[in-house]
């Protein structure tokens, strides 16, 4: 009896069937992904008072570990060891803040005769720029009355200068500064720093002075296999050198910045040029914005000194230069030579951390990516973004791996043939 065709048949059924998953699946599969990053961002930015310093921490810890190494090797003991490392990391930053202070108190001192010749070329750009609105204002009501002529209508009557003396008005009262609560803000800021470096201090010194038998407890905690434990131990190790890495080539090339911009200071006739070429090397620490930071206050400075916009400009626009050469385009590069990592991802990078964590973002950016980058270099199923986020090209198939693995199925290799 021939089949009804109104009817489905049993066969297309399924075939529908399948198709549909196969399409709700992928989808599925993306739509969970999108989710589970919006989650871990939203969690990044709202517990950022806590992994902040522990991220510091561990970065230093990294990076210091070396330092504590050669030091067991002097027969130091590893608690005295860890110690003496920390210590000497406050005597490096004490030593620099007494070393700005002689150029800091010249600038002090140079700050109120400074504050009363900026506000002398404030008052002539404003008075240069009300002439020329008040010109424009007289032209425009110019234009409008010889249009009101041609089109017929009567021009509007001078305004009648009035005999009697107009009341005066009230002196317009200067808006004060709040200067009294931005000492306080500021002041509270500083000691909430300061509270947040000895918290990371305390930290770094116990996972130096543990690190060993920390990292045994990780190990046996990750893995259950002795290649899994070989792995988790390459993966720290191989952590640690991109860190020290990077942080070495961050150290040098802000020296040397700081080194070319004296120099530059000191042809161009700036005052206190070490002083500013120190202050370049600090600042550059945080990418991008301390750039901007020091090009503005130069350009400040080089005008107060000078007393022409000309001569600020160029001092700005050196500074600018040098930091987008040295500091911006070859501490990128290097970094990600040392780190293995694309350098457009280390800017993409630098962009996301400081949007989630802001100028600690900026500073724990590049260590973070290289993090990330190594956990995916040692796990089986994140090796596709670690080869997404790396220098070298991808190996052949992963694409396609990576399109199977979300379609929810593994494709056989094909035998290869002889």
């Amino acid at each position: 009896m021939p089949a009804d065709p109104t009817l489905p048949s049993a066969t297309s059924e399924p075939l529908h069937a399948g198709l549909l998953d196969g399409l709700r699946q992928p989808a599925w599969r993306v739509a969970m992904v999108l989710v589970a990053i919006g989650g871990t961002l939203v969690f990044l930015q709202w517990a950022r008072a806590f992994l902040v310093p522990f991220t510091l921490g561990v970065v230093l810890a990294f990076a210091l570990n070396p330092v504590v190494v050669w030091l067991r090797r002097c027969h130091v003991p590893r608690p005295i060891a860890a110690g003496i490392v920390v210590l000497g990391l406050w005597i490096g930053g004490a030593v620099l803040v007494f070393g700005m202070q002689d150029g800091v108190s010249a600038m002090a001192d140079r700050l109120p005769v400074a504050v009363e010749r900026m506000a002398q070329a404030v008052d002539g750009m404003r008075g240069h720029m009300g002439g020329a609105f008040d010109k424009v204002r007289q032209a425009t009501i110019a234009l409008e009355h010889a249009a009101e002529g041609v089109q017929g209508k009567p021009a509007p009557a001078p305004a009648r200068r009035s005999t009697t003396a107009a009341p005066a008005e009230p002196p317009a009262t200067q808006p004060v500064l709040p200067l009294r609560e931005f000492l306080w803000t500021g002041s509270a800021n500083l000691f909430a720093l300061a509270g947040q470096l000895v918290v990371v201090s305390f930290l770094v010194y116990f996972l130096l002075a543990s690190g060993q038998a920390l990292k045994r407890k990780w190990v046996r905690a990750v893995g259950t296999t002795l290649s899994e434990k070989k792995r988790a131990v390459r993966m720290m190790a191989v952590i640690g050198t991109q860190i020290q890495y990077s942080l070495l080539v961050l150290f040098a090339t802000n020296i040397v910045l700081g080194i070319l911009t004296t120099v530059a200071f000191v042809l161009l006739g700036m005052e206190d040029a070490a002083v500013w070429g120190l202050a370049t090397a600090v600042l550059h620490f945080v990418p991008y914005l301390g750039s901007v930071v020091i090009a503005v206050a130069s350009g400040i400075g080089a005008y107060l000194q000078m007393g022409a916009w000309s001569d600020a400009l160029v001092v700005a626009g050196v500074t600018l230069l040098l930091a987008t050469l040295v500091g911006t385009l070859l501490v990128t590069w290097l970094q990600s030579r040392a780190s293995k990592l694309d350098p457009c991802v280390v800017y993409i990078g630098l962009l996301l951390w400081g949007w989630l964590w802001g100028l600690w973002g900026l500073l724990l950016g590049t260590s973070i990516t290289a993090m990330i980058k190594v956990v995916c270099d040692h796990v089986d199923r994140l090796r596709p973004l670690g080869t997404l986020l790396g220098t070298t090209d991808a190996p052949a198939g992963v694409s396609q791996r990576l399109l199977d693995r979300l379609r929810g199925h593994h494709t056989r290799r094909s035998p290869r043939v002889r």
